[in-house]
């Protein structure tokens, strides 16, 4: 367990020099909005040796500045497994934005190895080595950590350059490294991004329900919960939940007897906040908050279109042995079908799905079946639907 700064300096200094290294993260998600870091594991590979370097970082002994840098440094490549959460904890907790991620399941998912397949499982298939994991769910932030702990974090990212190299080596051959390259970084794009606070109203769910003068309400109320669980660290719904949220929204009272009557709305709370949450209801009723944006609803006329269209894609990403997943969301489906709809045709929407090789495996078929030229019929071969073109 590394636990001195010159020794965490060292490592990142021979990072640097290499310009690649893998990273996994243990934390703890319990009791906390943003996961609390406890313990840090890198591998990297020898200079002129192809024998891998694993260790383990104390964060609650050392500076993490060093392993900043190199996460954001543009130069070096960092590889990992899965690395939605461990981005979002790194832009959370540090502001980092890794530049140049390689994620291995998201590799894995271009070569037709599994949907969100695991890195145990992804290790023993590719490379045929069986991981350990009876430690999985350990209580990290505790220290000591036993040997038997700390071997299990080092297996996290032991075998990572290995698993890369060969999963790099098959996406050459069907020339799709770049393909995984670029989904990699509109991923960390998307995962490092967070809500403002001034926005949280917008994931309380049934928001869209409100009148304005609620909405306005919800607005600055919502931000206030943002901030007020980010300052302590504990989840939202520990100060109010969604349901709370609304119906004090709804209710707007006026006085601390109105704020006891709302279900859900602790004593403890109102003694604490009870004056500031009616200024803050006072605040909210003069915002005006527009209503949301339904455009991407699918039309009437088309609710039955989006099984067809995730049909089209599922079926010609079988037969390309790729994740539906990378290919189109049912959101682009959506709106792709209300554009169509819309006749207003001069000009495709600017979808994903719809341009480079995902237009090639799937937009180019979706287009051909909305405008008629095609059909979709059941078929017996693996994909289980096949398209014939329409006899003129």
């Amino acid at each position: 367990m590394i636990t001195k700064d010159q020794e965490v300096i060292d490592i990142c200094a021979q990072i640097k020099e290499i310009r690649s290294f893998c990273l996994d993260l243990e934390f703890i998600t319990e009791e906390r909005y943003i996961p609390e870091l406890s313990l840090v594991q890198l591998s990297w590979r020898k200079i002129r040796s192809a024998e891998v370097n694993v260790v383990a970082i104390d964060p609650f002994e050392v500076s993490l500045e060093p392993v900043i840098d190199i996460i954001n440094d543009p130069n070096i490549e960092m590889i990992l497994h899965s690395g939605q959460a461990d981005i979002a904890l790194l832009h959370a907790r540090f502001q980092a934005k890794p530049q140049r991620v390689i994620d291995t399941q998201i590799a894995a998912g271009f070569l037709g190895l599994g949907d969100q397949i695991g890195y145990g499982p992804l290790v023993e298939k590719v490379l045929d080595i069986k991981i350990d994991k009876s430690s999985q769910y350990t209580e990290w932030s505790k220290r000591p950590l036993d040997d038997e702990q700390i071997r299990y974090a080092l297996d996290d990212v032991r075998y990572l350059p290995l698993l890369w190299d060969d999963l790099r080596s098959q996406l050459v051959q069907f020339d799709r490294e770049q393909w995984v390259l670029d989904e990699c970084n509109y991923l960390t794009d998307v995962w490092s991004q967070r809500i403002d606070a001034e926005n949280m109203y917008t994931k309380v769910r049934g928001w869209a329900s409100l009148n304005a003068k609620a909405r306005g309400i919800l607005q600055v109320i919502a931000a206030w919960r943002e901030n007020e669980s980010l300052y302590f660290n504990n989840p939202p719904g520990w100060l109010m939940n969604d349901r709370t949220l609304l119906e004090l929204c709804r209710r707007s009272p006026s006085t601390i007897e109105g704020l006891f009557s709302i279900r859900g709305l602790g004593k403890r709370t109102v003694e604490k906040y009870g004056v500031h949450l009616l200024e803050l209801t006072q605040e909210g009723e003069n915002r005006h908050v527009p209503k949301p944006d339904n455009q991407s609803n699918t039309p009437r006329l088309g609710q039955s279109w989006p099984a067809i269209l995730s049909g089209i894609v599922q079926a010609r990403c079988r037969e390309a042995a790729l994740s539906p997943r990378f290919v189109a969301t049912r959101n682009e489906i959506d709106l792709l079908i209300a554009w169509w709809i819309s006749e207003k045709h001069d000009k495709e929407p600017d979808l994903r799905l719809l341009q480079g090789w995902r237009r090639e495996i799937a937009g180019h078929d979706i287009l051909l079946w909305l405008s008629g030229e095609t059909s979709v019929v059941v078929d017996s071969s693996s994909a289980g639907i096949k398209i014939e073109y329409n006899q003129q």
